[in-house]
């Protein structure tokens, strides 16, 4: 019997925003399958003592995330012994798979969303992150709390091989599956009218065609080939490259200012679901040049909203997210994108291409999603 699921947040401070995208999705997901659903996560506690003290605030959120949080969550499973609840645990991100000692092991699954920084905490080179020491000690214990799950779902297949390869308590028990991440359902073309009201503030694309990237500034993303690809296209092309996500770091910066591109460049800072939705709809094309990902949901969700899209030549992006649906090229190679690129001003390609990304995204239905967390649940 399950009455209940409890989502296992991110703590807030942290800014994971793709994981809190994960965990309204669930959500959304279990009410529609009539299941109830809670969230919790770690509350920011002592990282408000800091003082705004960035030396601090780190050890501070420590004490919030690995201290008083599982004293709570022993508390809440306690309570729901006690009163025999059928309680069940979804853990929404890997990175809180310690959280595991302190939850039911057959009552609790967990989502895998990429082993990336577990692989750098182990020495792996191809991943494009970087671990501290104090890192690499992070990351082992993640690795070693994730292990011992009983239930398991990665995003994609690529992440569960790669999770297999370092799993250092291998159990034939383990019910460990792919699940994909599935696109939302807001996330459809938009009309003419309404795009032009959603952006009407960014007079600076007002006419153009524009190149979106949707991500954030962590090495791996690859902006900086963005820019570079930005930089050969100036001349024969009279479109804007987006930049929607984070802050641009000072390197990215500078680079922008040397290649004298600053007019070309605009970039919209952690943009709402109407900008991200309208920007898709419009975009010539969306180009994800990642080095490393577990998934990469912008490629199905520009799909789903009639982008077509670039990404690299890499797994998981190519074949199993993107199919025949994406062009592929090298992320060491700005050159290869801009001409992947340029097979857009071909109008009946480029509509060929939308319409196999149409079908492609279709692959990644939100309900089936759904269906298959709650069997793996109930399993």
């Amino acid at each position: 019997m399950m009455s209940q699921i409890i989502l296992i947040g991110n703590y807030k401070p942290d800014k994971q925003f793709s994981m809190q995208i994960f965990e309204s999705l669930m959500s959304e997901g279990y009410s529609k399958s009539k299941i109830n659903v809670s969230a919790i996560r770690p509350r920011e506690i002592f990282r408000k003592l800091s003082f705004n003290k960035p030396s601090l605030e780190k050890w501070l959120a420590y004490i919030d995330k690995f201290f008083v949080f599982p004293i709570e969550l022993l508390s809440f499973r306690s309570l729901n012994f006690i009163l025999r609840r059928p309680v069940n645990y979804h853990i929404c991100d890997h990175s809180n798979a310690f959280y595991l000692y302190f939850l039911p092991k057959n009552k609790t699954i967990i989502t895998c969303h990429d082993v990336l920084a577990i692989r750098a905490g182990l020495g792996f080179a191809d991943t494009y992150c970087y671990a501290t020491k104090s890192g690499q000690v992070l990351q082992r214990i993640i690795l070693n709390a994730l292990c011992t799950a009983k239930k398991l779902a990665t995003v994609s297949e690529f992440t569960l091989n790669q999770l297999l390869e370092i799993d250092n308590k291998p159990d034939r028990n383990k019910k460990w599956i792919t699940i994909h991440n599935a696109v939302s359902e807001k996330f459809l073309p938009l009309p003419e009218d309404k795009i032009q009201e959603v952006l009407k503030k960014y007079q600076q694309l007002k006419g153009k065609e524009i190149i979106l990237h949707v991500g954030s500034d962590l090495e791996r993303k690859n902006r900086k080939l963005l820019v570079n690809m930005m930089y050969e296209l100036q001349n024969d092309w009279n479109g804007i490259l987006v930049l929607a996500g984070e802050k641009l770091n000072a390197e990215l910066q500078e680079l922008i200012q040397k290649l004298e591109i600053s007019n070309r460049v605009l970039h919209i800072q952690n943009p709402s679901d109407d900008e991200i939705v309208a920007l898709y709809s419009i975009s010539k094309a969306m180009i994800f040049p990642s080095y490393s990902e577990g998934f990469g949901w912008p490629i199905i969700e520009a799909q789903a909203c009639g982008s077509p899209v670039i990404t690299t030549n890499k797994a998981p992006m190519m074949d199993e997210v993107g199919g025949n649906a994406a062009l592929y090229a090298d992320p060491d190679d700005p050159t290869a994108f801009v001409m992947q690129f340029r097979k857009f001003e071909d109008k009946k390609f480029r509509d060929e291409i939308i319409e196999k990304g149409y079908k492609n995204a279709k692959r990644f239905d939100f309900d089936n999603t759904i269906r298959q967390y709650v069997e793996l649940i109930k399993n």
